[in-house]
């Protein structure tokens, strides 16, 4: 069974809509009534998906079989409203939730003096809650990912929601011309924003020790960090309660010290594994690797 993940998020075009239309004509708490139903369709329709939660609440977290039933459903949830919540701030509507900035201040300096900054995320929360606060600051954001979406997807987002309010670097099999616009958006002193937890490549990985398991981690992010001579954010946007959400940011040197002659890529790895291992502690249902992350049993 192949345990890496494939490059797609699940979901339609149809999907997608329904929820839009639901958010325009009923409203935002609507869309959060019928994700219930949703929820209780993925369950047994996403066996692959529901697995992966279901061993991670039990040999990750520790939960009970009880409280990991239970999980398994708050992670759904959480993950759709993930989704209704980027819809709905897309839909030009970011005035529904609250907002507080945890460490602002460490992207508002690169940003403040137009240099180029890597931000490093992760597939927790919904970091495109944090879109429309990049703009009025004076950065213009590029957002570097796989594009194995379905293109139908893209279209009905674009359409429903309005301007997108970053630009999308794809990255493609064998194809390496993305790193020139990485670099030219860097040069421009723009923000280049790239996940650190997901790979497609299984020999260009790098390890540690993770929520206590040892973890396979992608390269590429932190060979990028390590040779761009600009600064390093790492960025999480969590939810909490009442519609609330937190924007987090690091760098590597708020989060471990710099010991001299240390080789910069592992550095900057392993200040972010330490980062995301925190963030995921407080928020573990909005982890969203919804596939065997850990190895714990698709190579068995």
């Amino acid at each position: 069974m192949a345990r890496q993940w494939e490059g797609r998020t699940r979901g339609g075009a149809f999907g997608y809509l329904f929820f839009i239309r639901l958010v325009k004509i009923f409203g935002l708490w609507a869309a959060y009534a019928f994700l219930c139903l949703v929820v209780l369709y993925f369950i047994p329709f996403a066996p692959k998906r529901t697995k992966s939660v279901w061993v991670y609440s039990r040999k990750i977290l520790g939960l009970s079989i009880v409280r990991s039933s239970l999980a398994v459903v708050s992670s759904y949830y959480a993950f759709g409203q993930s989704i209704i919540d980027k819809v709905v701030t897309g839909m030009g509507l970011s005035d529904r939730f609250t907002y507080s900035f945890d460490r602002h201040d460490l992207i508002l300096e690169p940003v403040g003096k137009k240099q180029g900054c890597v931000v490093i995320g992760a597939h927790v929360g919904s970091w495109q809650m944090g879109a429309p606060f990049f703009g009025p600051n004076g950065a213009k954001v590029n957002v570097v990912m796989y594009d194995n979406e379905y293109q139908q997807v893209k279209d009905v987002i674009s359409e429903n929601t309005g301007h997108q309010q970053y630009n999308v670097i794809p990255v493609k099999e064998d194809d390496v011309s993305f790193l020139i616009s990485i670099t030219a958006a860097l040069r421009r002193g723009e923000l280049v924003c790239i996940q650190g937890d997901r790979y497609m490549h299984e020999n260009r990985v790098m390890t540690a020790t993770f929520m206590g398991r040892e973890a396979e981690f992608p390269e590429g992010p932190f060979v990028l960090a390590s040779k761009m001579k600009c600064p390093v954010v790492f960025y999480f946007a969590m939810r909490g309660k009442g519609r609330h959400y937190r924007f987090v940011f690091r760098t590597p040197e708020s989060v471990l010290p710099y010991i001299d002659g240390q080789d910069r890529k592992d550095y900057i790895f392993k200040a972010y594994v330490k980062t995301l291992e925190d963030i995921v502690r407080e928020y573990p249902m909005q982890w969203f690797n919804y596939y065997d992350f850990w190895k714990l049993y698709s190579d068995k």
